[in-house]
C-alpha cells in the first residue's frame, strides 16, 4: 500500500522491515516466542534488500514466491512418497492419530488435507509468479495478503475439520 502511495521502492521496503521488526519487539517484551515473527523479518529483510539494491518492487515478493515453491515441492513429494506431510504433523501433535499410516481412512483423510494446502499453494504461484514476471507490483501485494493468512486459515480449518471428522468416525468404530 505504501508503495502505491510514494512510488518509492526504498520507503515500503523499510516501513515493512521497520513494522515486523516492532513485532518482532513486542513479542520480545510481552515474553512469548518469537520464531514465527522472526522468520517473517527474515523474509521481509531479504525481499527488502532484493527490492532495494534492483530498485524493482516486485523483487520484494520474490523470496515469499521461492518458499511457496518449496512448499508446494516439499508437499508433493510427501504425497508421492505416501507419507503426506499433513499426517506426520497431525499424527505427531494428536496421539489420537499417531497410526493414521497403518489406517487406510486416516491415510485418504490427511492425503486429501496435504493436497489441500498443495492446491492452495499452487493457486499462490498460478497468480502471483505472472504478476511478478509482469512488474505489477501493486497487484501482486494484494494477491499476496489475500492468498496469504486468509486463505491459509480457511484450509487449515478445513483440514481441521477433516480431523475433527475422522475422530468422530474412529470413536464411533
Amino acid at each position: 500500500m505504501l508503495f502505491v502511495l510514494t512510488r518509492s521502492v526504498p520507503v515500503a521496503s523499510v516501513a515493512a522491515v521497520v513494522v515486523v521488526a516492532v513485532l518482532f519487539i513486542a513479542r520480545l517484551i510481552q515474553r512469548q516466542s518469537p520464531a514465527t515473527v522472526l522468520g517473517g523479518l527474515i523474509g521481509v529483510g531479504l525481499g527488502a534488500v532484493l527490492a532495494i539494491r534492483s530498485g524493482d518492487g516486485t523483487d520484494f515478493y520474490a523470496p515469499g514466491i521461492a518458499i511457496n515453491v518449496i512448499s508446494l515441492v516439499v508437499l508433493l513429494v510427501s504425497l508421492i512418497a505416501r507419507r503426506p506431510l499433513i499426517g506426520l504433523l497431525v499424527g505427531a501433535l494428536d496421539p489420537r492419530v499417531e497410526d493414521w499410516a497403518s489406517d487406510p481412512l486416516a491415510r485418504r483423510v490427511y492425503t486429501r488435507a496435504t493436497l489441500l494446502f498443495a492446491g492452495l499453494y499452487l493457486a499462490k504461484l498460478v497468480v502471483q509468479v505472472p504478476l511478478l514476471l509482469t512488474g505489477h507490483v501493486a497487484a501482486l501485494g494484494v494477491a499476496k495478503l489475500a492468498m496469504g493468512l486468509p486463505a491459509f486459515a480457511v484450509i487449515a480449518y478445513l483440514v481441521w475439520l477433516m480431523h475433527r471428522s475422522l475422530l468422530a468416525r474412529r470413536e464411533g468404530r
